[in-house]
């Protein structure tokens, strides 16, 4: 029997009310702010901790941490394994495009010369190719599908703080602007959402041979 959208995205209301709250907050910043003055305000801001803390929780954001959700999915079921590694190419393709077509620059290229910036000693800050950001679209592709494969609602709560902390690391470690990590969330979660009600409605995703799992039947 298909599902439809409605269908798939209503068990998923909590999730998605907390990001739009999210993204309602993160429209006002910017729009009460230039994404110059945004940037700047939040790049005052900085201790050891922090560096230290962030420069860690960036991590949750990169490929290979993807990588290794699905490896670990493999242990539970094949069908998640999948959906996953789907997912994850399929945002990450759309986000790889937008950054190479607008190729517009990082912070630490935008403010070159106007005024310096904060950064980590030894830690790398890239230049070119700040929108959108691919470190805040792997998050919250992750994101989705765990609070999609996940029954209990109340493990969203932490899902979704530790994604929002994932993107703005990525503000804070001075490799993109607010609008940059906005732009990698809303992208991951409209076609992560979008993959999963077409996979949920197309007859291979269902084959009994993905119920199975590495070590052991479902």
């Amino acid at each position: 029997m298909k599902k439809s959208l409605s269908e798939i995205l209503y068990p998923q209301r909590y999730f998605l009310i907390a990001f739009l709250i999210l993204i309602l907050i993160g429209f006002i910043l910017t729009l009460l702010n230039s994404k110059a003055a945004l940037f700047l305000w939040i790049n005052r801001y900085h201790n050891g901790f922090l560096d230290e803390f962030f420069k860690l929780n960036t991590l949750l954001g990169d490929g290979m941490t993807c990588v290794i959700v699905v490896l670990v999915l493999l242990f539970f079921k094949y069908r998640y394994a999948l959906l996953t590694a789907i997912a994850f190419a399929y945002s990450s393709m759309v986000v790889q495009l937008l950054k190479y077509f607008f190729n517009s620059p990082r912070p630490i290229k935008y403010f070159e010369d106007i005024i310096p910036i904060r950064t980590i000693t030894d830690y790398p800050v890239y230049e070119w190719r700040s929108f959108p950001s691919g470190h805040s679209a792997t998050a919250f592709t992750i994101a989705v599908v765990l609070s999609y494969l996940l029954a209990n609602w109340w493990r969203h709560w932490i899902i979704i703080p530790l994604a929002t902390m994932t993107a703005f690391s990525r503000v804070y470690l001075a490799q993109h602007f607010m609008e940059d990590i906005m732009a990698g969330a809303i992208i991951a979660v409209v076609m992560t959402f979008q993959m999963i009600w077409w996979l949920e409605n197309t007859k291979w995703y269902h084959s009994a041979k993905l119920d199975g799992r590495l070590f052991g039947n479902a």
